[in-house]
């Protein structure tokens, strides 16, 4: 089970490619991330961020397009989302969350984060 402080993300799909997940946490509490990564909008590297919990049972739908973080605000949560398609590898991609172009802001600190996502490329290396 994730510790306190476990991220995931910022991962999303190549435009051509496109997923939609629906985000929700069955058990613990855990903050969402959704980063607009679509070029021509106005928004374009701005983000939002909600929590999501067992005890206030919302969700979050994050189109195509858009990136997705997450990190754990508890012990032992559970996230469970719902994806439109099947996981491709070959159209997965992520960016590093320390991205000054994206500037997002943590609650509190990581305590286990992947190798995958620590070295995530940033926005003008991919």
């Amino acid at each position: 089970m994730p510790e306190e402080g476990a991220f995931f993300g910022i991962h999303y799909r190549e435009v051509s490619n496109p997923m939609t997940k629906f985000v929700t946490v069955i058990k613990g509490r855990g903050l969402d991330y959704i980063v607009d990564l679509r070029k021509e909008s106005p928004t374009y590297l701005q983000w939002e961020s909600i929590e999501l919990s067992a005890d206030n049972a919302l969700a979050v739908l994050i189109p195509g397009g858009f990136g997705h973080a997450f990190i754990s605000l508890q012990n032992d949560t559970i996230q469970l989302y719902s994806a439109d398609r099947k996981g491709d590898a070959a159209h997965s991609k992520h960016i590093n969350y320390k991205d000054p172009k994206i500037g997002l802001k943590l609650p509190i600190p990581i305590t286990e984060i992947s190798d995958y996502d620590l070295n995530a490329p940033f926005i003008s290396d991919s």
